[in-house]
């Protein structure tokens, strides 16, 4: 069943700052911008972590201080052999409301090291 996200995030000022911050014309950027669209339209576009997933144990133990409470990731392919991570969380107030909010996106080899 496909779902929209009511609403594409960023987790951080930050790592909102960083994509701003990519040119215009860069294909990682450009990719960024697809993704957000895809899941806008449908927020289950990525794949799925597993539940025992180091790639999940990570973003719950990163975003434990910001009071993100992950439940899950999903990992969207990019250009360039880049992953975008992000996962869906219902807003407190309306849970029939899904967020998707974006937590990171990392090259190849730094998505594998995430993985072992």
């Amino acid at each position: 069943m496909t779902k929209p996200s009511d609403k594409v995030i960023f987790v951080s000022t930050g790592l909102e700052d960083g994509y701003n911050d990519l040119p215009e014309d860069d294909p990682l950027k450009k990719g960024i911008k697809r993704a957000i669209e895809k899941i806008k339209g449908n927020c289950q576009a990525g794949e799925n972590a597993k539940k025992n997933s180091q790639i999940l144990k990570f973003y719950k133990e990163k975003f434990r201080e910001m009071d993100v409470n992950i439940n899950n990731v999903r990992i969207y392919d990019l250009p360039l052999y880049y992953r975008l991570i992000y996962t869906l969380v219902p807003n407190p107030e309306n849970v029939k409301i899904i967020f998707s909010v974006i937590l990171d996106w990392k090259d190849h080899k730094s998505y594998d090291k995430l993985n072992k």
